[in-house]
């Protein structure tokens, strides 16, 4: 049986290597790949709660997020990539997913019918940091708005490509099992060309045909490459047992062939007898051999030290490089995210206008038609010179329009208006003193409560977004560098001068043995543009978020998008500048406003009213 190498991250390879080692076959396992998880900002995870779908691409995705929060939301549909990704949200989250049935990839994914009519629905997408982005542009050509959720990231382990092809190679490895192009590429990593085309003339069992076309891109042979039926453990074992038996039955039978036996006509080869003879070999010559020798060595050291210093410089630098272009599209993911979640502000921004302008339209009709009914009464009151009877249907009316104010509008200020009209229209009328009573209690309690003027709130933060681009960061400032001249100080033959000729003596011992230098280098910006107009975005983010929360009454979350901006202007401005002091004031005073208040508030005037 094939020696086969399992190149699986710790913890993922073992079982597929006890799976393997039963069939037969001889089996190594090194990662060459570690998981690392990613904490995630907590306004990133309350995307979930307002989400309609939660897609998770792979196992680490469903325990990256297990490690920030361990419930969903249970009105979200869950759809997860392959079975053991679902097997997995049903051990931590409970949550039943739902799973393509033949091809367990992002296009296999793509093709079910619940995602195929995602127009205006919130989708959240849990992933690893880089990867394939075709699930995300496929969804946003939908119509959806589309969210990524980074919970772990792959990183190659520490070590060396070359070290792990030298060791495969001296223990004889036939055979490779990888299941993703960041595995290919770090053991791809190696410069060594003697190696690499060791390497390349394995055999190389994987599970996806993307990763069999890198493999392709990598210079592999695709005889030498096979895909399994599935990503799962048995349909990998299945594919090498295949691949195997195929190989035993292709191979030829050997007949061994007989050696020709010696001629026995062939000459004996006869001892040549020789004579001893002594050489006389020159000390100077011996001296001279030894010094070419030496010479020699350390020649072969030096080259052999050069070349180690150039391969771990380029080694360092390609792990620079792969750095740079994680860093890169870390960031680029940011601003896709940045954007998404602009674009949703608007969006409910623009649903929140249209509501406020109908229910603002109601309540003047509503308004305007209660004014009419009472100019009509004190018309027919006037005409007929006596009083009418109290209508207690326009009592009830008045009481419930109050009632309605407070509890689904929470506008404190109109329900408070309402009962003042209520009260007017029981002063004429005797008999009303425990009603009246009630209202006057009911108004004492709306009195008391502060609460903050919501429409104020967001203008104010519509202020502040327009001075955000008027802070100054936080630069270092350095003086400029005083030349100090070259002062000669001459001593003097006179000897009543001899205390001015000792303090010169001594100043000029000091500026021998102390020297200052001064630094001219320029001192790059702890900051690029970018990054600076990045920050400003955020800031944007934070306070468009804290007006969308002020509008909605979301207490909880206008206080920690405040906070959060607060944070961002301490750690990133100059809070010397007067301009950017008031603009923290003005943040931490819009942190004390109440949107809600801490207690509900009941109208005794409902309760009298019901009873009578």
């Amino acid at each position: 049986m094939a020696h086969i190498v399992v190149t699986r991250p710790q913890g993922k390879g073992e079982a597929l290597a006890e799976l393997l080692i039963a069939a037969g076959h001889r089996v190594s396992t090194t990662p060459v790949l570690q998981i690392d998880y990613l904490s995630v900002d907590a306004n990133q995870l309350a995307t979930l709660d307002e989400a309609d779908i939660a897609i998770f691409v792979s196992q680490d995705a469903v325990q990256g997020l297990y490690q920030q929060r361990d419930t969903l939301p249970a009105n979200l549909a869950c759809f997860a990539v392959g079975p053991t990704t679902a097997q997995a949200l049903e051990q931590q989250f409970l949550c039943n997913a739902k799973v393509p049935k033949k091809q367990h990839d992002s296009e296999g994914l793509l093709r079910l019918p619940e995602l195929q009519k995602v127009e205006g629905k919130t989708v959240v997408l849990i992933k690893g940091r880089g990867g394939r982005t075709l699930i995300a542009k496929t969804l946003k050509d939908r119509g959806a708005f589309v969210n990524s959720l980074v919970t772990y990231e792959r990183k190659a382990v520490k070590g060396s490509s070359k070290a792990w092809l030298q060791q495969w190679q001296q223990q004889g490895v036939e055979a490779l099992v990888i299941t993703s192009n960041s595995g290919a590429d770090a053991i791809f990593a190696c410069q060594d060309e003697s190696l690499l085309q060791w390497l390349k003339s394995r055999q190389f069992y994987i599970v996806s045909e993307r990763t069999k076309a890198h493999l392709v891109k990598l210079g592999v042979k695709g005889e030498h490459i096979k895909v399994a039926a599935d990503v799962d453990n048995e349909a990998i074992v299945a594919c090498i047992g295949a691949e195997q038996e195929g190989n035993m039955s292709e191979q030829p039978k050997n007949t061994p062939k007989s050696e020709p036996a010696p001629s026995a006509t062939q000459p004996k080869a006869v001892p040549s007898q020789s004579k001893p003879m002594t050489q006389k070999i020159s000390k100077t010559a011996v001296l001279a051999l030894l010094v070419a020798l030496a010479a020699a060595g350390v020649t072969g050291y030096q080259y052999w030290l050069q070349q180690q210093a150039q391969d771990q410089e380029q080694n360092q630098l390609q792990q620079h490089l792969e750095q740079l272009q994680s860093d890169n599209q870390a960031l680029n993911q940011r601003l896709e995210a940045l954007a998404n979640a602009l674009q949703q502000q608007q969006h409910s921004a623009q649903q929140w206008q249209r509501q406020f302008s109908d229910r603002v339209n109601g309540e003047l009709s509503a308004n305007q038609r209660a004014v009419a009914g009472q100019i009509e009464q004190a018309i027919d009151g006037l005409n007929n010179q006596e009083q009418p009877p109290l209508d207690t249907n326009e009592v009830k009316r008045l009481v419930a329009m109050a009632d309605f104010q407070l509890w689904s509008e929470a506008n404190y200020a109109g329900a408070a208006a309402t009962l003042k009209r209520l009260d007017a229209l029981l002063a004429s009328y005797p008999g009303n003193a425990q009603l009246r009573r009630a209202i006057h209690t009911d108004l004492q309690q709306l009195a008391s409560i502060e609460v903050a003027d919501v429409e104020a709130v967001v203008l104010r933060l519509h202020g502040l977004g327009g001075q955000v681009d008027k802070l100054q960061f936080n630069m270092v400032e350095l003086a400029p560098i005083e030349s100090n001249g070259e002062q000669s100080q001459a001593l003097s033959d006179n000897v009543s001068d001899w205390r001015r000729n000792l303090a010169a003596t001594w100043d000029k011992l000091v500026d021998d043995f102390i020297k200052v230098r001064k630094r001219e280098a320029a001192i790059e910006p702890l900051l690029d543009n970018q990054q600076q107009r990045l920050i400003k975005q955020r800031l944007h983010f934070y306070l468009d978020q804290a007006g969308f929360a002020a509008s909605h009454k979301h207490p909880k979350l206008y206080t920690q998008a405040l906070q959060s901006a607060a944070d961002i202007v301490t750690r990133y401005f100059n809070l010397q500048q007067p301009q950017t002091s008031q603009f923290l004031g003005q943040l931490k005073q819009l942190q004390l406003k109440t949107l809600v208040p801490q207690q509900p508030v009941t109208l005794s005037s409902v309760q009298v009213v019901g009873e009578s």
